[in-house]
């Protein structure tokens, strides 16, 4: 059974890949600012933002995919927050929010590259983008600064 159920994502670019989240996730994208460096931080954090007086962790979000991205080409942070855990992915670009239909993500389409934080590949006007699953690279990261 197709379903028409339309769902909201925040597209943007890592590297040279479309890449994007779902929007409820969501709570702002912000140019990049000043980062702070945090001693003995894992590989994939950059530091700390002081964001309206809450200290929020950045990650590389290529870092943490395996994507190779020259750090000056993050311009921006999006500022995540699910299971009451905030974070900021460093990322190139941010395209905008777009409305996708379920029938438009191919679900099927196995990533061992990216395991569990993979949710499918949507095509859209000629164009893949990977959906990604905000919830499981949360609990990768965070599960990763426990060890």
């Amino acid at each position: 059974m197709v379903s028409s159920q339309e769902v909201e994502i925040l597209s943007f670019l890592l590297g040279d890949q479309s890449m994007a989240f779902d929007v409820d996730s969501v709570e702002m994208v912000i140019e990049r600012t000043e980062i702070r460096p945090v001693p003995k931080a894992k590989f994939f954090v950059e530091g700390v933002i002081n964001l309206r007086g809450r200290v929020i962790p950045v990650v590389n979000l290529g870092k943490v995919l395996g994507i190779n991205v020259e750090d000056g080409e993050l311009k921006s942070i999006i500022v995540v927050k699910t299971k009451d855990v905030e974070v900021g992915f460093l990322v190139n670009r941010v395209w905008g929010v777009m409305r996708i239909s379920e029938s438009q993500v191919d679900h099927l389409s196995v990533s061992d590259k990216f395991g569990k934080k993979f949710k499918g590949l949507i095509k859209r006007d000629g164009n893949l983008t990977v959906y990604l699953n905000i919830e499981e690279i949360i609990e990768e990261i965070t599960a990763k600064e426990g060890a």
